[in-house]
């Protein structure tokens, strides 16, 4: 049986290295197995499945990369919201 996914760990990996993620994966899934990217794909699914294929004892995080632009707008219409209260 495979060892628990360590959220944690994975949130704070995530948080240094979003800057490049964003450049290098924008629109594109990944799965991330100790702390290094070892599937990109289209999906979720996909990048899953190649990930539990190349580490059968590990559980990948898996995480659809936003593009820059995408969080541009989020932020746009998140003050937008705000601002109109």
């Amino acid at each position: 049986m495979g060892e628990l996914l360590d959220i944690e760990k994975y949130d704070e990996w995530f948080g240094k290295n979003f800057e490049e993620l964003i450049t290098k994966y924008p629109h594109k899934a990944i799965a991330v197995v100790e702390e290094e990217v070892v599937a990109i794909g289209d999906s979720e699914k996909e990048v899953d499945n190649i990930a539990r294929k190349k580490y059968p004892d590990k559980i990948p995080f898996v995480v659809t990369i936003p593009s820059k632009e995408d969080l541009v707008c989020l932020l746009f219409q998140r003050d937008t919201k705000s601002t109109n209260r």
